[in-house]
């Protein structure tokens, strides 16, 4: 119906094409970590658990640690709750540490940790640093990947002002 925003802006101001329905011919792209769809997460998580998601674009540090180990034992999740600690290894911003590099430091820590507890997945997603809208958009990600409960730290996907350049 054209009556819905959403259908009146495809049919009124978009290009000629879109695509709809499953689409062929594509292969997930190579890359030099293991990155699990969806489906697949969800498919290794426990069923009717509670999934608490632990997001990061750097190298784990000791708060990141402490953080996520103790998720799973928070008040706000249930009995036999597991951690899914799922960093973004896409590209970052220049001076980040390179996906690559960050990804062998997350499989050490994991091998270090061998906690069933504690599952790992690799997100190739690029940090966009969008502040509160993107904070959101890495919940909606984590839920599609089978998560309860979602992680916000302090500077969430931080954004710097256009106006001074320090943080929002």
């Amino acid at each position: 119906e054209l009556e819905h925003p959403g259908t009146l802006m495809v049919a009124t101001e978009r290009g000629k094409y879109y695509i709809g329905g499953k689409v062929y011919g594509f292969e997930l792209p190579t890359r030099e970590f293991d990155c699990q769809t969806p489906a697949e997460v969800r498919e290794m998580l426990p069923k009717d658990k509670d999934v608490v998601a632990f997001q990061c674009r750097n190298p784990v540090h000791r708060a990141h640690y402490e953080l996520f180990t103790r998720a799973a034992h928070d008040e706000r999740v249930g009995p036999d709750a597991t951690v899914l600690v799922h960093p973004t290894c896409g590209p970052t911003q220049g001076d980040d540490i390179p996906g690559d590099v960050r990804y062998r430091t997350y499989v050490v820590l994991k091998d270090q940790l061998n906690d069933e507890k504690i599952q790992w997945a690799y997100l190739p997603y690029s940090m966009h640093m969008a502040g509160p809208r993107e904070a959101l958009q890495h919940m909606m990600i984590r839920k599609n990947y089978g998560c309860t409960h979602f992680i916000i730290g302090r500077d969430m996907a931080g954004s710097k002002s256009w106006l001074s350049g320090g943080d929002l």
